[in-house]
């Protein structure tokens, strides 16, 4: 059987999670890492186009806010897709990279936020921005799309504490 686009865009974002997650790890220091850090992380693929959504904004910072610090800290990542557009594409690009830069230190935002200046993930973004919990012990992949309702708030914690 042929796996589909996005059964290998999902290895390639787990690959990646894995690979940055555990680069520059330092095993002597016990507070750095417990055994259950490494069984979820999450995934938050934000559209650049989402900035001028507020319900989306405040859906994304409600989430950060209430995160575990385990979350804030290490198991968490960002990414910002900028779509192409017909203009000048160098300049959307320094318009987002500012614009991203402002929104991480005006919310205190814990975790890298990379901009995905190739447009890598532009599909998943392709329906808006969205959080991808990685759960390891379940071994099940789980896409949460922004604005989150509560109900979806209620069960990405769900699956975080368990």
């Amino acid at each position: 059987m042929m796996l589909k686009f996005w059964d290998w865009l999902i290895f390639l974002v787990f690959g990646c999670l894995v690979f940055f997650h555990f680069r520059g790890f330092d095993f002597i220091d016990p507070k750095i890492f417990t055994p259950e850090d490494k069984r979820q992380s999450l995934l938050f693929v934000l559209d650049f186009d989402d900035f001028s959504c507020l319900t989306c904004l405040e859906s994304f910072l409600g989430l950060h806010q209430k995160l575990p610090h385990r979350f804030r800290a290490a198991n968490a990542w960002g990414i910002l897709v900028v779509k192409k557009s017909k203009g000048d594409e160098m300049r959307q690009i320094r318009i987002a990279e500012k614009k991203l830069e402002g929104f991480v230190q005006a919310n205190h935002i814990t975790f890298p936020i990379l901009l995905d200046k190739s447009r890598v993930f532009g599909e998943l973004a392709g329906r808006g921005s969205c959080v991808v919990l990685f759960d390891e012990n379940e071994k099940a992949v789980f896409r949460y799309d922004f604005p989150l309702t509560n109900e979806q708030f209620e069960e990405i914690f769900k699956n975080l504490m368990e």
